[in-house]
């Protein structure tokens, strides 16, 4: 594959409604739909039940307007701030929390939640606790010394990223200087949470394709701990996938306690 011919998921624009169509919908291939959808899904459930993560504060930073990966842990957050790179995806979100005909319906997640299944007003229930704890949705570029500016970010006690940092990083440099942007917006003592996938290469975006950064759990570890985290939770789940779409060999679900700061030079 020509890399010249390879876009980037925070500088080149694309409809909102695709990627949510191609990853996460009910006419999503059901082996993708079950490695990137589910499998992050339950990791959290399993998280969240655990009573290791909670807080009052959470940011989220990840690939394209899906809103799946905190439907397990909204209720343990009563300030949620979603940064997004790109206008349409932000404007998706916005249509979702004002309740516009047009927003994405993401109710075909009820049935795997077993402690939801069946009992479609405890779904309803769900979503309205997520809408409320939305207080900002927030364009972001962590090329700037203040990723969100104007507005300016709380320090979080729970920062989630899914995919995007291995969209967004053009190589190992960039992904470690991007790790510590978003440790800048975490207290000591909070929690990192990501979702990614080791050895992957590219990802569709209708015909297009996009950059995902080839880097392994080795390194994962290695900058985890080099950027001022301790790993308290590893989870990976090797790909059965053989799709033209999307290639990683395992998707990963990493939890890491902030016990330092470290500034970009060190």
């Amino acid at each position: 594959m020509d890399p010249s011919s390879v876009k980037f998921y925070h500088t080149h624009e694309f409809d909102a409604k695709t990627i949510l169509e191609k990853y996460f919908s009910t006419t999503t291939d059901e082996k993708i739909f079950r490695e990137i959808v589910l499998f992050p899904l339950r990791s959290l459930q399993k998280l969240q039940a655990s009573g290791n993560i909670k807080g009052g504060i959470l940011i989220d930073f990840s690939t394209g307007p899906s809103l799946s990966h905190l439907f397990p842990i909204c209720e343990d957050f009563h300030d949620i701030t979603l940064l997004e790179t790109n206008d349409f995806c932000i404007k998706e979100l916005e249509s979702w929390i004002n309740k516009e005909e047009e927003a994405f319906d993401w109710c075909h997640l009820a049935e795997f939640h077993p402690e939801l299944e069946g009992y479609s007003e405890k779904w309803m229930e769900k979503e309205e606790s997520l809408r409320r704890n939305i207080k900002h949705i927030v364009k972001c570029d962590l090329d700037k010394e203040n990723p969100a500016d104007p507005f300016v970010l709380e320090k979080a006690d729970c920062l989630i990223t899914v995919y995007i940092l291995h969209h967004i990083s053009e190589d190992k440099d960039s992904y470690r200087k991007n790790l510590i942007k978003l440790s800048s917006m975490i207290k000591v003592g909070g929690h990192l949470i990501i979702v990614g996938g080791f050895n992957a290469t590219f990802f569709s975006i209708g015909q297009h394709k996009y950059h995902a950064l080839n880097i392994d759990e080795d390194y994962v570890r290695k900058v985890i701990a080099d950027v001022g985290f301790t790993i308290e939770h590893l989870q990976t789940l090797e790909s059965k996938l053989c799709h033209d779409d999307v290639t990683y060999d395992h998707l990963y679900v990493l939890t890491a306690r902030k016990v330092k700061e470290v500034k970009l030079n060190e």
